[in-house]
């Protein structure tokens, strides 16, 4: 523990900032760049990214601050991988104009689609409720709350492979039932 700033330093003595930085690029820059690319599908994309996620962790983070540099390094750039392929499959369907306004399916409900989602809905109800407490519990917070999973496993004090666990047999358990009632998800759209 560095007593001045009262925070773990896990490169102690690493000098300047950009010296830090240069090391922590040097050292995992194939590893990212690899990564990345699997994920955007363009080296030169990926080249881009992990240039903005080094500039990103260099202008908001102190060397000392960061305590796993390299986990934080691969996280921003996912999330600006993740931006930048949001925002090219937003700007795809943008581009397509009208012509491409046709092959857009109509997601609009018909009376008919609107009473058998009633009663799927109905149905869902029942079998989340006849759940265990534990695994309903579970299975609300993530797929009726959103929540994330590592927020989820805090919150109940599990691990989140335990999470998992009580995830997948609520989702069996689930399916299960509807099934048992004629209902296949898989067919549901």
């Amino acid at each position: 523990m560095d007593k001045t700033l009262g925070k773990v330093s896990r490169f102690p003595g690493a000098g300047a900032g950009d010296e830090f930085f240069t090391r922590l690029c040097r050292a995992h820059e194939s590893q990212l760049l690899g990564y990345l690319t699997k994920m955007l599908g363009r080296a030169d994309l990926a080249q881009e990214v992990a240039q903005d996620a080094y500039e990103k962790l260099h202008r908001m983070y102190r060397p000392q601050e960061l305590l796993f540099p390299r986990a934080m390094l691969f996280k921003v750039a996912t999330n600006l991988a993740l931006m930048h392929l949001r925002r090219r499959r937003l700007e795809s369907s943008m581009f397509s104009g009208p012509e491409g306004m046709d092959e857009v399916p109509d997601h609009g409900l018909g009376p008919e689609r609107m009473v058998l989602a009633e009663q799927l809905g109905r149905r869902l109800v029942q079998v989340i409720k006849a759940l265990p407490p534990s695994l309903r519990r579970v299975f609300v917070m993530a797929q009726v709350e959103g929540r994330p999973r590592k927020e989820i496993a805090e919150t109940l004090g599990i691990s989140e492979k335990r999470l998992d666990k009580r995830m997948t047999k609520a989702l069996k358990r689930c399916r299960t039932q509807l099934s048992s009632q004629g209902i296949d998800l898989a067919e549901v759209d």
